[in-house]
């Protein structure tokens, strides 16, 4: 099944790289960590840069949910600079998306580390222009 998925990851069509993401929590918990590391994450990376917003958005709101499987070393080296780099994404469903699940990356790492990137970026998503985007950070 994994290879499926990972080309389901590569798909021409950004509704199907969309879908395939959208369920990246549910396939990690069947996987190990060394599976997600080798064959699952290297197919993210080239998502962070996805020239669809709503695929970059699908990855922002699941790419957190890999790091509890994968741990603290492992997190750090291959999925927080993906986050870092999607904390300046323009689009602010893509930023606000990471936010949705950043539990999981402190229960990680800490969000110590993190507070000098996060907080200004929550600082931009609350004066965001459309108000849903102000609610969510509420």
């Amino acid at each position: 099944m994994l290879p499926y998925y990972a080309a389901f990851l590569k798909d021409n069509e950004s509704e199907v790289r969309t879908a395939a993401v959208s369920r990246l929590s549910e396939l990690s918990e069947i996987l190990d960590a060394q599976t997600i590391i080798e064959q699952i994450i290297p197919n993210l990376k080239t998502l962070v840069n996805d020239q669809f917003h709503y695929v970059r958005s699908a990855l922002a709101e699941n790419i957190l949910s890999i790091c509890p499987i994968i741990d603290r070393a492992a997190t750090n080296e291959h999925i927080l600079p993906d986050f870092l780099t999607m904390l300046r994404d323009e689009n602010s469903e893509v930023r606000l998306n990471l936010f949705k699940r950043l539990e999981e990356l402190n229960r990680v790492i800490g969000l110590e580390d993190l507070e000098q990137s996060i907080i200004p970026s929550l600082t931009d998503l609350s004066k965001d222009k459309n108000w849903r985007i102000k609610l969510n950070v509420v």
